[in-house]
């Protein structure tokens, strides 16, 4: 076998490896039990969660408790009740290793509103999801008790989708090439 089958087996072997990955990964994810299961919980929030403030805010910061990458994503939705939401986004800003910061215009709505989160861990490369809430003043009339799931599945999908095609482009990126211990020393 010449060098160039071994890369070629090489690369295959990775493409099938990144692909069975990648199936048991999505199997995981629409079984329910996604990747993020093991990660528990934030370690804290300002303000912390389910609180009801009396004054409006214009920052939430989520300490997440484990080092997170710069790909750190939180978005602000308001809780119109009847299971309706209003997207009112935000800009986030890792703000150290372990937090992060969404930063948008001052509430004015008295309501319920929800802090989606998405943090990849890049040690291990989980994501941890999940939202926090806060109320400013009286809930939402008929609000919810839950963040809106599907908006969130779909940014979901789209992270994982965003880092996975990136993740395969880098493994087709080719090798350096590796010192054959057969091949004359050059003069």
């Amino acid at each position: 076998m010449d060098a160039m089958d071994g890369t070629v087996s090489t690369r295959r072997a990775r493409v099938r490896r990144l692909l069975a990955v990648g199936a048991v990964s999505l199997g995981a994810l629409l079984a329910g039990s996604a990747p993020a299961a093991a990660h528990d919980d934030i370690a804290g929030s300002t303000p912390e969660s389910r609180s009801t403030l009396d004054e409006p805010i214009s920052t939430v910061e989520i300490d997440f408790g484990e080092v997170i990458s710069d790909d750190v994503a939180m978005f602000l939705t308001y809780d119109l009740g009847d299971n309706e939401f209003e997207d009112i986004g935000g800009t986030t800003v890792r703000t150290g290793d372990t937090t992060a910061r969404l930063d948008f215009d001052e509430v004015e709505r008295e309501g319920t509103y929800f802090v989606q989160y998405l943090a990849p861990v890049p040690i291990d490369g989980h994501v941890i999801a999940g939202a926090v809430s806060f109320t400013y003043g009286e809930p939402s009339s008929g609000g919810s008790d839950a963040f809106p799931v599907i908006p969130f599945i779909a940014g979901a999908v789209v992270v994982l989708a965003v880092g996975g095609w990136f993740s395969y482009r880098r493994m087709l990126a080719p090798d350096e090439p590796d010192a054959d211990p057969d091949a004359p020393a050059a003069a």
